[in-house]
């Protein structure tokens, strides 16, 4: 999925339901969507238990966010072309 990064957010709580620490971060995103007049907005997850660098990914730019078969994050990485 194609999207404009607009937000960055770090995330390290720990979890209520299971005790266990969660960190990484939290891209607030943009897109193109058939149904929305304008662009759709959503916020996708990214931990750092998936080892993906992120360093250099700042709001504007254009990424690829790739799922697996459940739904979750499984890579970012950067656009090649703006969508």
């Amino acid at each position: 999925m194609k999207c404009t990064v607009i937000g960055i957010q770090n995330v390290n709580y720990t979890s209520k339901r299971t005790g266990q620490p969660v960190s990484g971060v939290s891209l607030h995103c943009s897109f193109p969507d058939m149904n929305t007049k304008g662009e759709a907005v959503e916020k996708f997850f990214i931990s750092d238990n998936l080892h993906i660098d992120l360093r250099d990914i700042v709001p504007g730019d254009s990424v690829e966010i790739a799922f697996n078969y459940r739904g979750g994050v499984c890579d970012v990485a950067p656009s090649l072309t703006e969508h």
